[in-house]
């Protein structure tokens, strides 16, 4: 690839391109670290990357780099906080590939994107498992999870999850259904009746 048309590329992607020498000193840096991180990429060119990584994320980067130093053909891929230019910390993947017989780039190259929201979403979904565990070990009501497929206009119920009131109040534990069907557990007519509950409460 022409290396005029190589840098109009990555100058014009979304995603950060970073050129680090071997001892993690930043030699390029592409214009779109400017909308992400907030910095001009002259501010970093000539910088140590580890001084803008997390603390407690530096050793997952070392590593990282000593890896595809040491084997050449290998990528990378990391997720690590990096300071922005008002301070706060940015989560971005990155990844590494080892380019230094690239004499476009001499260096490895890394491209980082930002996964600052996927990262929120996952620590929100972590905070809600927590609730989960402890709503199914704490309540004293019974309760139990279902899941539902649908197929046009019906609906097959499978039970998920049992909590442990349900499981002491009616010796069935959840090993015991998790996946089947409430007629599986509870028979032809009660089990009809169940899924007639639960599908009215599905199309409410």
């Amino acid at each position: 690839m022409d290396g005029e048309l190589h840098r109009k590329l990555v100058e014009e992607s979304s995603d950060i391109a970073t050129v680090i020498d071997s001892n993690g000193t930043i030699t390029y840096v592409s214009p779109s670290v400017t909308r992400t991180l907030g910095y001009e990429p002259e501010e970093l060119v000539g910088e140590v990357g580890y001084e803008y990584q997390h603390p407690d994320d530096r050793d997952a980067v070392a590593d990282a780099i000593e890896t595809i130093q040491t084997n050449p053909d290998e990528t990378q891929i990391i997720e690590t906080r990096f300071r922005q230019a008002d301070g706060s910390w940015c989560w971005i993947e990155a990844t590494l590939q080892n380019r230094f017989n690239d004499p476009d780039i001499s260096g490895i190259l890394v491209n980082s994107r930002d996964i600052s929201r996927r990262k929120r979403q996952e620590q929100q979904f972590q905070e809600l498992a927590e609730e989960y565990k402890t709503l199914l070990k704490t309540v004293e009501d019974s309760i139990f999870f279902l899941t539902v497929e649908s197929a046009d206009t019906e609906y097959v119920f499978r039970f998920e999850r049992l909590n442990r009131a349900y499981e002491d109040q009616t010796g069935i534990t959840t090993e015991e259904v998790k996946g089947k069907t409430p007629t599986d557990v509870f028979g032809e007519d009660l089990g009809a009746e169940l899924h007639a509950n639960y599908r009215r409460c599905v199309q409410a």
